[in-house]
């Protein structure tokens, strides 16, 4: 079966000047105008991405909450109706296959959301648990499309350009409506750092609803940008900031783990909670030039680390960067250096994250 979610959206973000790249066969650009003053939209007003590449799967049945529990590190059955949590799914070793978000629809319907490049294999960790649980999976990923609004008007445009109210809406919470025919998943959080919200719905909806979003000038925007916004929001990237090397406790993920209920992993995680030797720590650079991925960590003379993420924030304006350190030196304010083609450049590690939206901190306060 051809996959249905690209087709009523590539020719649209190619009419927009999307440039795409490496990650083309997923259909998400790289940037359409550039990916600072997409970056600096989704900031200061709001913002669209097409995220249809992450994986989505639909449990439904009686087992469906012992199902999710068994695969991951949290256990659905605690969460409210229309409810989410943040999840990971690991290996035998305790490492992170993926890191996962749950929603609850009902009280045996669930949704999973997961990233593009570990979809595969967390539907196959899901369907290994459907000959011991009495739940139905369905990967809904290639018949619908996925589209987050972001921003500190992300959540007004999203509702205008939905035609219905989602003022009432609550952080971390979804709902499934149905308006003109169209049936829409809407999911308020996301991966910048701001508010707003994850629309998931047929792909002849979706790209209607781009382009009633674009008319209201929201900016499309592509996959530069959601890179540098989440890095500031100190948001891990599998594949980068953690892997299937990576225990939940290095990287300050110990509070999605849930040890009072089985799971893959479980037993390495209980053993190891208290002995970990590293921590994912957060650098903020004292001097010129871009962090990038690959390149050493000093401390002194000692190469003590290797960045997994980094980049030029736009908004702190200077480069910014996540990486292991051994414990002793993943505190703030710790002096280290960078190595940048030769030249050292100064940093300290500061507290995550590195950049809070005033409008979410607000709103988080309220």
């Amino acid at each position: 079966m051809s996959d249905l979610r690209i087709l009523p959206l590539e020719a649209r973000h190619e009419a927009l000047g999307a440039r795409f790249g490496e990650f083309a066969g997923w259909r998400m650009p790289l940037w359409y105008g550039g990916a600072l003053e997409e970056h600096l939209a989704v900031r200061n007003a709001a913002g669209v991405f097409d995220i249809s590449h992450m994986g989505r799967y639909r449990v439904d049945g009686e087992g469906a909450a012992s199902l999710l529990a068994s695969a991951f590190t949290r256990d659905p059955e605690r969460l409210a109706n229309l409810g989410s949590c943040y999840g990971l799914c690991c290996n035998e070793q305790g490492g992170i296959v993926d890191d996962i978000l749950i929603y609850r629809l009902g009280a045996t319907e669930f949704f999973v959301i997961c990233n593009a490049a570990n979809a595969a294999a967390v539907g196959s960790i899901m369907a290994a648990g459907l000959t011991s649980h009495a739940a139905k999976l369905t990967d809904v990923g290639p018949q619908t499309v996925l589209l987050a609004i972001q921003g500190p008007r992300g959540l007004d445009q999203a509702a205008a350009a939905l035609g219905m109210p989602l003022d009432d809406l609550a952080r971390h919470t979804c709902r499934e409506m149905t308006k003109d025919g169209a049936t829409y998943f809407i999911a308020r959080g996301g991966y910048t750092g701001e508010d707003g919200v994850e629309v998931m719905t047929s792909p002849e909806a979706g790209g209607a609803l781009l382009d009633r979003l674009i008319a209201a000038s929201v900016v499309p925007c592509g996959l530069a940008s959601r890179d540098t916004l989440r890095l500031e929001a100190a948001l891990p990237l599998h594949g980068h900031d953690i892997d299937e090397t990576t225990l939940p406790w290095e990287a300050g993920l110990g509070w999605a783990v849930e040890l009072d209920h089985e799971f893959t992993g479980r037993e390495a995680l209980a053993s190891t909670k208290d002995k970990v030797t590293r921590r994912l720590a957060c650098l903020l650079s004292d001097g010129q030039g871009i962090f990038r991925s690959h390149q050493d960590v000093y401390d002194g003379d000692e190469v003590v680390g290797t960045l997994a993420s980094g980049g030029f924030s736009p908004m702190l304006n200077t480069s910014i960067a996540m990486t292991y350190l051994p414990r002793r030196l993943a505190r703030e304010g710790t002096a280290l250096s960078i190595d940048l083609r030769g030249r050292r450049v100064a940093c300290h590690v500061v507290k995550r994250p590195f950049y809070t939206s005033p409008d979410l901190a607000q709103k988080r306060a309220e």
